[in-house]
């Protein structure tokens, strides 16, 4: 385990032991296998966010809440908990929790105790309803030697430091160190890789890095302000789209036959809304239009290429023309 995946973890379980019950620094150095003066830098780091008291008796230094501070656990009906066991196949299989990424411990050992808190009973019959219940399974990528960049990033999003490290550019085949401002770290089901979104100054934009092409990530000594209106998943809304980045384009697609049935019931985008919808009349199959703000990029040219013959680029120009011209370079190679 790295240094700062090490004190990341000790940080998060120290708080949860505060808010049980106070602690003295001997006790807690004991615990994590520390000296004294490492879990007294834990404290003053901690305390900076949350009111940590501190208080002497005798030779001994005792940490705990403030009066008034009040932290309830919330109460989870075995309903509740039954469901998440249930789940736990989509819980703790891809993304942030996949095995071998860093809190993949985390969320086993969290379904581990809700499976053990259950009546025998009930967890027979989760335990049976997991092998009819399921979700398709993304092979996610093995994330454990990119711990200690994941962590490293991680942190200085939450305090807003800047970071410097060497990327290598897929696009470009060129690698080279950048400034970044870090702003999150997210899963992205295309690939199953882990993406980090960061506003680059040089080029006064945000721009997304692959976790996997990242290293030598070295914290800067230079502070930034992630606007407060910052959403990821409002970005992504507006981003990204299968997968790949770009400015946003109202396109309009228009399916036909089965594909018209299959457009009618699924939902593509947030943005995605029904323009025109017409019922099969003799020999014309029914026909959907479809209308939707995404990404313009590979993401969505790929997604067109998916649904192909039964799908009509309707708009814009732009896009029905790289749409076809797509297919007359595929053709050379048949």
């Amino acid at each position: 385990m790295s240094y700062r995946t090490a004190l990341t973890e000790r940080l998060i379980q120290t708080l949860f032991k505060l808010i049980r019950r106070p602690h003295s620094r001997q006790e807690l150095a004991r615990e994590y296998g520390v000296n004294a003066k490492t879990i007294s830098r834990d404290i003053d780091a901690l305390s900076l966010e949350y009111p940590i008291v501190i208080r002497r008796e005798g030779r001994e230094v005792f940490y705990q809440f403030a009066e008034g501070f009040k932290f309830e656990f919330p109460q989870i009906s075995i309903e509740e908990l039954a469901t998440i066991l249930l789940a736990q196949k989509s819980i703790a299989g891809i993304g942030i929790t996949a095995k071998g990424s860093v809190y993949a411990g985390y969320a086993d050992s969290l379904l581990e105790k809700i499976r053990k808190s259950l009546p025998n009973s009930v967890r027979e019959r989760m335990d049976a309803l997991s092998n009819v219940y399921g979700s398709a399974a993304i092979p996610a990528k093995n994330f454990a030697r990119h711990t200690e960049t994941i962590d490293r990033l991680a942190s200085c999003a939450v305090r807003q430091k800047r970071v410097s490290l060497y990327y290598h550019s897929l696009g470009s085949n060129e690698e080279k160190t950048r400034v970044l401002e870090p702003y999150a770290v997210y899963f992205d089901p295309d690939g199953a890789t882990l993406k980090l979104v960061a506003f680059e100054p040089n080029y006064k934009t945000l721009r997304v890095f692959s976790i996997e092409r990242i290293a030598n990530v070295k914290e800067l000594n230079e502070n930034f302000k992630r606007p407060k209106e910052f959403s990821l998943k409002e970005y992504l809304d507006d981003n990204c789209f299968n997968g790949i980045h770009g400015k946003s384009v109202t396109v309009r697609l228009k399916a036909k036959g089965i594909t018209a049935r299959i457009f009618a019931e699924r939902k593509f985008h947030p943005t995605q809304k029904t323009i025109e919808k017409k019922q099969r009349r003799g020999a014309s199959p029914e026909t959907i239009m479809i209308e939707m703000r995404v990404a313009n990029g590979r993401g969505l040219i790929r997604f067109i290429l998916s649904w192909l013959p039964n799908v009509e680029v309707v708009s814009p120009k732009e896009i029905k023309e790289e749409v076809r011209e797509v297919l007359l370079k595929g053709l050379e190679n048949f």
